[in-house]
């Protein structure tokens, strides 16, 4: 054995062990950092797709509760009857008419309940009922007119568009000026 060797070996195990030092230190500082950061932005993505995941569900859920809701509300339309009002409720029936107006931002220049003739056949035939007709001349927009009549043929009270002429106006082009006439039937 030769002390020079030895030694010589001892500097290498030493060279050896500070690279190896050097190595970690590297790794450490600079590649598991990154992986480090990698995995921290990866946990953040994955956060947010769980977040994302609930609320589809959640939402999903909200909207098959709303379509059961829906077709519960169609199925109980189906089934709904529309009332007729008797005589002595005509007034509250055009009160309510004006409240759906004013609902909507329609301006009633005039409401004008009429009776309509009955042939004698029809006269025999309802004895019970007669036809009420409720002429209304309105100031309005179209939206606003859609919504109103929407409103009106979905009431309680049997009401049914007979006729609706609309023309323009010269002073506010965005409103029109309507002649509606409802249609409704009264007990006697």
């Amino acid at each position: 054995m030769n002390l020079a060797n030895i030694k010589l070996d001892k500097q290498k195990k030493i060279l050896i062990a500070i690279i190896c030092v050097i190595i970690v230190y590297v790794d450490t500082t600079y590649i598991l950092k990154a992986h480090q950061a990698g995995l921290k932005s990866t946990d953040a993505k994955i956060l947010k797709l769980k977040n994302d995941l609930l609320n589809l569900d959640r939402d999903a859920a909200n909207m098959r509760a709303a379509k059961a809701k829906q077709s519960l509300g169609i199925q109980e339309g189906n089934v709904k009857s529309t009332k007729i009002i008797s005589e002595n409720q005509i007034s509250g029936l055009l009160q309510d008419i004006s409240n759906q107006a004013n609902k909507f931002d329609i301006k009633i220049d005039q409401i004008r309940p009429s009776r309509q003739d009955q042939d004698a056949k029809s006269a025999v035939a309802s004895d019970k009922v007669s036809v009420l007709l409720i002429n209304l001349d309105l100031i309005c927009d179209y939206h606003s007119l859609g919504k109103f009549i929407n409103s009106l043929e979905n009431y309680l009270v049997y009401m049914a568009v007979s006729e609706l002429k609309i023309s323009n106006q010269l002073a506010d082009y965005m409103k029109q000026k309507v002649n509606l006439v409802l249609k409704t039937y009264v007990a006697k």
